[in-house]
C-alpha cells in the first residue's frame, strides 16, 4: 500500500502528480494535468478552510468496527495524512470530500487535496474524475461518466469512476427529481484485502449503503474470494441504480402526454373537441427530450462503470486458481441485466419523443401555413374590394368631371347673357324715365334725343367699366365690398 513512502511524498505534494510515484497511462503528460489542476483551483477547491472525513475500519476481536474523523485543510498541509497509515489492523481507510451543495466548489484546498492524492499514490486518471466536481451553473456542465482501473502485476489494482444518478430531492417544489454525482476511488491490494478510498460528494442513502458494505466484506473470510474487495462498489452502484424503475416511469407519463396531443391532433383543427397546441407544447417537449438524452447518457456511464467493475473481478480471478466463491460475478450480472432493460426503455423514450417533436412541429407549421394561407385570401379579398371601390370612385369622379363642365358651360353662357342685359339696362332705365309723363308735354324731339344720347353713352361706359372691374377684381380696394 506504499505506506513506507508515504512520507516521502509529503513534500512533493503541492506539485501531485508531478514527481510523486504513482501510475501514469502512456503518452499522458503529468505536467499538462498539473497545469490544468491549478488552472481550475478556484472552481474545483476552496481558498481557505475546508477539509477532509476520514474513516478508518478495524478488527476488534473480529468484529469490524468503523471510526470516523475530521481532518481540516491547514492539518493535512502542515502534517499530512501518513499517522493514519500507522492504525494497527486496518483494514478499510476512507477519505470523504464533501462540496458546499450541489453545484459548488469541494470543500477543501487545492494543496491539502494534492496532499492526500500524493500520500495514496493516486494514478492520475482520477483527476478526470475530479474535474467533473466544482462550480457549475447547469447540470450539463462538465457532464462526464468517466470509469478507469489499472491492475498491477501482484494484483494490486486502481479503480475510479464518476457516476451520476437521479435521487428524489425531497423539497416539495418544481422537479422532485436531482441530478447528483459521486466520485469513488479505490486503491487495493488483494493479498491482504487492504484498500485506501477516496470518495467525493456521497449522498446519505449511499453513505449508509457503503457503511454496510464494509461490514459485510469484513465479515466474509479472507480466502473466500479476492473479488470480495469490490463488494463496497457493488452496494455504491446498486444505490445508484435503484431509482431507475420510478424514474423511467415518470418520464414515460410525460412522454405519453404529448404523444397522445401528437398523434390524436387534427391537421385543420377543425373539431371543437381536438388538442389545442401551442409553440410552448414544442418548447416544453424539446425540454423533455433533452431530459431523456441526459437520462441515457447517465445510464451509459453507469454501464461502463458496472462493465469496468466486472472487468477487474474477471482479471483478479484468472491470476488465482481456486474457484471464486463470492456472490460477485452474479450480482454485477444483474445489475447488467437490470440497466440493459432500462437502457432499451430510455432509448425507446429517446425515439418517441423525437418523432413527437417532430409531429407537432409539423402540426404547428401545417396550421400555421393553413392560417398563412386563410390571411393571405382575406387580404386578397380586400384588395379586390378595394379595386371595386377604386373603379366605382373614378366613375363617379368621371360623371362629376361632366358635370362640372357642362355647369361651367352654361355659367360661361348665363354670364354673356348677363353682361348683355347688363349693357342694354342703362339705355332700358333712361328709355323708361323719358317715356314717363315727366318729359312726356316737352315739345322739342330734337332736344330730347340729344339728352337721351348724352345720359345714356356716359352711363352704358360707366356700366361697361364696372362689369370690367367685377371681372378682374378690385385688389387694392376689396375692403370696400
Amino acid at each position: 500500500m506504499h505506506t513506507s513512502g508515504c512520507e516521502d511524498t509529503l513534500s512533493h505534494g503541492g506539485s501531485y502528480p508531478v514527481g510523486v510515484d504513482c501510475y501514469t497511462p502512456i503518452g499522458e503528460d503529468r505536467s499538462l494535468c498539473n497545469h490544468r489542476l491549478s488552472e481550475r483551483s478556484f472552481e474545483l477547491f476552496q481558498v481557505a478552510g475546508g477539509g477532509v472525513d476520514i474513516l478508518w475500519l478495524t478488527q476488534d476481536n473480529g468484529f469490524p468496527t468503523l471510526q470516523r474523523r475530521y481532518l481540516a485543510s491547514e492539518d493535512i498541509e502542515a502534517r499530512g495524512i501518513y499517522q493514519y497509515f500507522k492504525i494497527e489492523k486496518w483494514q478499510e481507510l476512507i477519505f470523504i470530500v464533501q462540496p458546499a451543495f450541489s453545484w459548488s466548489h469541494l470543500l477543501i484546498t487545492e494543496s491539502a487535496f494534492r496532499r492526500i492524492l500524493a500520500s495514496l499514490h493516486v494514478f492520475t486518471p482520477f483527476l478526470r474524475v475530479v474535474h467533473a466536481f466544482g462550480k457549475k451553473t447547469n447540470d450539463k456542465q462538465r457532464a462526464r461518466d468517466s470509469a478507469f482501473y489499472h491492475i498491477q502485476s501482484s494484483s494490486a489494482y486502481e479503480f475510479c469512476y464518476n457516476i451520476r444518478y437521479f435521487e428524489l430531492h425531497g423539497r416539495g417544489r418544481g422537479n422532485p427529481w436531482s441530478l447528483r454525482q459521486t466520485g469513488v476511488y479505490q486503491r487495493c491490494l488483494p493479498s491482504n484485502q487492504q484498500s485506501t478510498w477516496l470518495i467525493l460528494n456521497y449522498s446519505s442513502y449511499i453513505f449508509d449503503r457503503v457503511s454496510m458494505a464494509f461490514e459485510k466484506k469484513r465479515s466474509q473470510p479472507l480466502e473466500a474470494c479476492r473479488g470480495s474487495v469490490l463488494t463496497p462498489h457493488l452496494f455504491i452502484l446498486s444505490a445508484a441504480t435503484r431509482n431507475w424503475g420510478q424514474y423511467v416511469e415518470i418520464l414515460r407519463q410525460r412522454v405519453m402526454v404529448f404523444e397522445e396531443k401528437a398523434y390524436s391532433s387534427r391537421i385543420d383543427e377543425s373539431f371543437p373537441d381536438d388538442y389545442r397546441l401551442l409553440f410552448s407544447d414544442v418548447q416544453a417537449m424539446v425540454l423533455l427530450e433533452d431530459t431523456v438524452a441526459t437520462a441515457r447518457a447517465v445510464i451509459r456511464g453507469q454501464r461502463d462503470a458496472i462493465y469496468k467493475c466486472g472487468s477487474i473481478h474477471t482479471e483478479l480471478h484468472r491470476r488465482v486458481s481456486k474457484r471464486c466463491g463470492c456472490e460477485t460475478a452474479s450480482t454485477l450480472e444483474t445489475l447488467k441485466i437490470d440497466l440493459q432493460h432500462y437502457h432499451e426503455a430510455i432509448v425507446g423514450l429517446v425515439q418517441t419523443t423525437s418523432k413527437v417533436t417532430s409531429l407537432l412541429t409539423a402540426i404547428l407549421a401545417t396550421r400555421a401555413n393553413g392560417d398563412l394561407r386563410a390571411a393571405t385570401n382575406m387580404i386578397q379579398t380586400g384588395i379586390t374590394e378595394l379595386q371595386q371601390q377604386s373603379r366605382h370612385v373614378r366613375m363617379d369622379t368621371a360623371s362629376l368631371l361632366e358635370i362640372t363642365t357642362k355647369g361651367h358651360k352654361d355659367a360661361l353662357t348665363i354670364k354673356v347673357l348677363a353682361q348683355i342685359a347688363t349693357m342694354f339696362l342703362p339705355a332700358s332705365l333712361i328709355t323708361s324715365i323719358f317715356s314717363s309723363e315727366i318729359l312726356g308735354n316737352s315739345s322739342n324731339y330734337n332736344s330730347h334725343v340729344r339728352l337721351y344720347f348724352a345720359i345714356t353713352i356716359p352711363v352704358l361706359l360707366l356700366t361697361l367699366l364696372v362689369v370690367i372691374l367685377l371681372e378682374k377684381g378690385f385688389p387694392r380696394y376689396s375692403w370696400l365690398f
